[in-house]
């Protein structure tokens, strides 16, 4: 009867171990997730468009692991372009031609663990407003990006994918910064939001995308 008593004693003491070790485990990764941050940043004029859907499947994901998640909207925006002035580069500031929204948005990039660049394709290309807001970003504050998890999104209807995902990719491996890959290459296809919901693969892409940002940071 003793040993009935100390066995079940002794189990009952290394499941409660067990379960406290685990318990306390998920605690300190919950706590681990909820301080880090990722910031994307949307170059499609349609706040509510193709590209903003693409991200909320990356973020569902985020929000599930309870990582902090902003999405910048920059592709509304009347933004000029880097006229190479080279005032940033001699005296290590900011833009001085970035508006105070433009420079917000920089200080914001750089407390951020992982940056996603996300853009429709226009003209087999990057838009014309995020692109002028990423030269000069990535420019006058390259050292600070370094090192930072980077990774591209792009929405097409058809085709022009592959050089819009290059172009976006140029901004991270100039500045030393690994890239997030997935299963394929990180675009959706679809005229509305409705044709990119029945773009499975894209779909997985995106959801894959998503873990193995999180896996590096």
């Amino acid at each position: 009867m003793e040993k009935r008593r100390f066995i079940k004693a002794a189990i009952f003491t290394v499941t409660g171990f067990i379960l406290g070790n685990i318990s306390g485990r998920l605690m300190k990764s919950d706590k681990k997730n909820k301080s880090r941050k990722i910031v994307a940043l949307n170059g499609s004029p349609n706040e509510h468009g193709n590209t903003a859907y693409a991200l909320s499947i990356i973020g569902d994901i985020f929000q599930n692991e309870n990582i902090n998640f902003e999405i910048i909207h920059i592709g509304k925006n009347d933004i000029r372009g880097c006229i190479a002035c080279m005032k940033c580069h001699n005296e290590q500031t900011v833009c001085i031609h970035a508006a105070a929204e433009e420079k917000a948005w920089i200080e914001t990039m750089k407390t951020a663990d992982a940056l996603i660049l996300a853009s429709p394709t226009y003209f087999g290309g990057i838009t014309g407003t995020m692109k002028s807001f990423l030269d000069k970003a990535f420019y006058s504050s390259s050292k600070s990006f370094s090192h930072k998890v980077g990774a591209a999104i792009v929405t097409t209807r058809r085709t022009g994918a592959s050089m819009t995902f290059e172009g976006l990719n140029q901004y991270f491996t100039i500045n030393q910064m690994p890239v997030a890959s997935s299963t394929y290459w990180n675009n959706i296809r679809g005229l509305t939001v409705d044709d990119l919901k029945q773009d499975g693969e894209g779909i997985r892409t995106l959801q894959n995308l998503a873990k193995n940002i999180i896996q590096m940071i």
